[in-house]
């Protein structure tokens, strides 16, 4: 058995209201409503790299529990959308930035914010396997485009997280189940190529195919899965203590507490408004807030649903 020992959040020194972006005078006014109602009021808004949030979150993460840098492991870093420069190493980069220079180091990506929870399931790989004794999990997420809003589903906010994963943690991870679907896999996209920066746009194949047919079969792969993973580690959906998920919108929220009659911890909502969307980093930062805000105890069992447009779906269950 692994799991979580601890997870360090970094966040921008400057929140944003999001009415004050820029972009917010180009929205039609379809748009407008859609941007507005998506229960997001500020996002961290001070122009740092994925790198730079990621290197952050790894410092608190080895600040909070006294843990040497070379004194890790592994390093598993979850690479971001954009990295700043091609033909070079983003996990290497960070490996170094924070001094991890023994770790067993590579990157994990390529599925949206689903991206972490391969970062876990490989984790959890490294550990069973006795090779490591411990893994950090990092991740910067920043926007992939000039434009904060990815219509219509979210805003991206700036954030990093890290998450410390050990055979003997406190907070056990009891499973985690991952599906994808290829049909998906250009559904958001940004062309960049022979495109200033300035006009990188974040766009959507066909708005109907995302509102309406990925939103069924992400209801059903999510009622899979977590069937699956209930029914592996003997518990059934009315044990579950809490439930988080990423944040996206206050409109996904209710989505999926109507179609399962669950209610997602505070922490979702609050994070999402204060936050916008974070990538790979909303569901550690949501069960972290959930945690050290006493909304989550020890003891309790909290099911953390994940997935992505791209499109992947995971859950996982863990007994904190």
């Amino acid at each position: 058995m692994s799991g979580i020992a601890h997870i360090s959040a970094a966040l921008p020194s400057r929140l944003a209201p999001v009415g004050s972006l820029p972009e917010t005078r180009e929205l039609s006014e379809a748009d407008r409503v859609v941007f507005e109602g998506l229960g997001i009021e500020t996002v961290g808004a001070d122009g740092s790299s994925a790198v730079d949030m990621a290197v952050a979150a790894g410092r608190s993460l080895l600040q909070d529990t006294g843990l040497e840098p070379t004194g890790v492991d592994a390093l598993l870093v979850v690479q971001s959308r954009v990295p700043d420069m091609l033909m070079t190493s983003e996990a290497t980069r960070i490996q170094t930035e924070l001094g991890m220079s023994g770790a067993l180091t590579f990157s994990v990506s390529d599925l949206g914010c689903v991206s972490i929870n391969a970062a876990i399931i490989t984790a959890r790989g490294l550990l069973g396997s006795g090779a490591v004794s411990n893994v950090v999990v990092v991740h910067g997420s920043t926007p992939p485009a000039p434009r904060r809003f990815r219509r219509p589903v979210t805003i991206n906010g700036e954030g990093g997280i890290a998450a410390l994963l050990t055979r003997d943690a406190p907070m056990q991870v009891l499973d985690v189940a991952l599906q994808t679907n290829g049909d998906y896999w250009d559904l958001f996209r940004v062309e960049y190529r022979d495109k200033p920066t300035a006009d990188w746009t974040e766009s959507c194949r066909s708005l109907k195919e995302y509102s309406f047919k990925l939103a069924v079969e992400s209801r059903n792969r999510f009622r899979e899965l977590n069937g699956a993973v209930m029914d592996r580690c003997g518990v059934k959906a009315g044990d579950v203590d809490h439930w988080i998920m990423q944040n996206l919108s206050d409109g996904a929220f209710r989505f999926y507490e109507e179609a399962f009659g669950i209610s997602f911890t505070k922490s979702c909502r609050q994070n999402l408004s204060r936050c916008g969307h974070l990538g790979s980093a909303d569901v550690l930062f949501n069960l972290q807030t959930a945690v050290a805000s006493d909304e989550i105890s020890a003891g309790e069992l909290v099911c953390v649903m994940n997935n992505s447009p791209s499109a992947a779906w995971s859950t996982m269950l863990i007994r904190t």
